[in-house]
């Protein structure tokens, strides 16, 4: 089985506090003679029951988050519309699970919407000092959880592009290099279409680093990829595969329209002029994606090739 997100876990864990939480309420509503909110605390009990049981067996989360996000503000809402004032606090918990839930944009939409709603039913019990306190701090509330959960998203776009860019030269790392071609696997068992890779190494790379030192080194791997995504529009496929191995993937084109684009890629290095007049030369294997290739199976067809390169003198497209 499949290890649970840290979405999942977090859903999951709402869906049992929210149970924990209305379930005292059940009874001590009954007990004080309140029969249609403890009416109520039951129903939103036992449909956190069921969501807690939806997302565990269905893992739809993006769904599920939705629909736990307005089932909260329903429950809030129809709780201040039956009490009153007096429950007006679980509004202020209410909008920050939302905006925890929902992406921004409907976060915004769905919080302006309850609290609107909020101040129509409030509007005629409370007094005019109560109203706008209530307006001010629902308001407040709202534009603080867009601030902080912007801010948030942001900051967890930025870890995630950290995670999937080798720091030296930019292109995609390992990691981001395994990602993509899983998805690109999978949308080839949804409907099958040519689609190729590229496998480059970089023709004695270690003498260049032996005879001139690594930082030398470094800068010519960040000149070969400025050179490829440059004169190639492969600025989103270039992987960083090992030390000095890159992989482009996906290209959406036969093996023959690939070898072309290798090709391409092989003169414009040739004939490139690096740091201290240094010249370098690739050798580079082509595969196109068979049925039922793996990450692995793929690459290693394209290393075949490129091994052919090597053992014919390098400066090859195979």
């Amino acid at each position: 089985m499949l290890k649970r997100t840290a979405s999942e876990k977090v859903l999951l864990s709402l869906c049992l506090l929210a149970t924990i939480t209305i379930s005292p309420f059940i009874l001590l509503r009954w007990l004080d003679g309140d029969i249609t909110l403890a009416i109520i605390d039951g129903i939103s009990s036992l449909t956190a029951i069921v969501f807690f049981m939806f997302i565990y067996i269905t893992r739809k989360i993006e769904t599920a988050q939705k629909l736990f996000a307005i089932f909260l503000a329903t429950t809030a809402l129809t709780t201040i519309y039956i009490k009153g004032e007096s429950q007006v606090l679980w509004t202020f918990p209410t909008i920050i699970t939302i905006f925890y839930l929902m992406p921004l944009k409907w976060a915004k939409i769905t919080s302006a919407v309850v609290i609107f709603i909020l101040l129509v039913i409030i509007y005629p019990k409370a007094n005019l000092v109560s109203f706008f306190s209530i307006m001010a701090t629902t308001g407040l509330t709202a534009s603080l959880s867009f601030v902080i959960f912007r801010s948030y998203h942001d900051k967890q776009n930025e870890l995630s592009l950290l995670a999937s860019i080798d720091s030296l030269t930019s292109s995609g790392n390992r990691r981001a290099l395994d990602l993509k071609l899983s998805e690109v696997i999978e949308s080839q068992h949804r409907e099958a279409y040519p689609m190729s890779l590229i496998l480059i190494d970089l023709d004695n790379f270690k003498d260049i680093n032996d005879d001139n030192g690594h930082a030398i080194g470094d800068q010519i791997l960040k000149g070969v990829c400025q050179l490829i995504t440059s004169h190639t529009r492969v600025l989103d496929s270039l992987y960083r595969y090992g030390g000095d191995e890159f992989i482009i993937v996906p290209l959406n084109m036969s093996i023959k329209t690939a070898r072309r684009l290798a090709e391409k890629i092989r003169v414009i290095i040739e004939q490139h002029k690096f740091i201290h007049n240094i010249k370098l030369t690739l050798s580079i294997g082509v595969a196109e994606y068979k049925a039922h290739d793996t990450p692995e199976s793929w690459i290693s067809r394209a290393d075949a090739s490129l091994y052919k390169a090597k053992n014919e003198g390098r400066n090859k497209v195979y």
